[in-house]
């Protein structure tokens, strides 16, 4: 692994192959998943991405060694929001273990997690970065400068007054997919029967 940290302090977020990330507050809740059924989701799209991810975590590599296991490797949306319009733009889903699944969600992982689980974490963010078990003690700010990357501190993200919170909380989230996502057209289908596809105008 490359230097994460420079002379000047500064972290090279490029030297990670795990990062934490949230999801806007905005979206909580708004998923291409909670869209269709989850007969769907776990006997059509889940064995497909399975098969077709090598049932493995496409973060760390790790791979169940029992059937039973199986359940600790999820779909991760990956997504991009428009806070304008209220839209998730699904990109992609990626077959990752649970806990480098937790990251993605850092601020609720932290939040729910045991100090026995934490510690667990950061163990394996330790193993999965190949880096120094020091980073630990500045996970926070690598977490902080993450988070930052993907705008957090914008005002999408946070809204300036409570009235355009509210504004934005009313509006119905909508969704669009990308046609390399499998089962793209029959997602889409779904979530238009429920007028929640997103079409720009032409």
């Amino acid at each position: 692994m490359k230097s994460a940290q420079n002379e000047a302090g500064n972290w090279d977020l490029t030297a990670f192959k795990l990062l934490p990330s949230a999801k806007p507050p905005l979206f909580h809740g708004h998923t291409v998943r909670q869209m269709v059924s989850s007969f769907f989701w776990r006997t059509k799209l889940r064995p497909f991405i399975l098969e077709q991810q090598g049932k493995q975590c496409g973060i760390c590599g790790w791979k169940p060694q029992q059937e039973q296991d199986m359940r600790h490797l999820h779909l991760h949306e990956v997504e991009e929001y428009d806070f304008t319009n209220k839209v998730c733009h699904l990109l992609d889903i990626q077959l990752i273990c649970r806990k480098c699944h937790a990251f993605h969600h850092i601020i609720r992982t932290e939040m729910v997690s045991t100090k026995e689980q934490w510690h667990d974490l950061m163990q394996h963010f330790v193993y999965v970065n190949d880096c120094s078990p020091d980073v630990v003690e500045k996970f926070d700010r690598i977490t902080a400068k993450a988070l930052l990357s993907e705008g957090f501190d914008s005002e999408e993200w946070h809204p300036r007054s409570a009235e355009e919170a509210a504004e934005l909380a009313a509006k119905p989230a909508r969704y669009t997919i990308h046609p390399k996502i499998p089962f793209a057209e029959e997602l889409e289908g779904r979530i238009r029967k429920k007028g929640l596809l997103y079409q720009t105008e032409s």
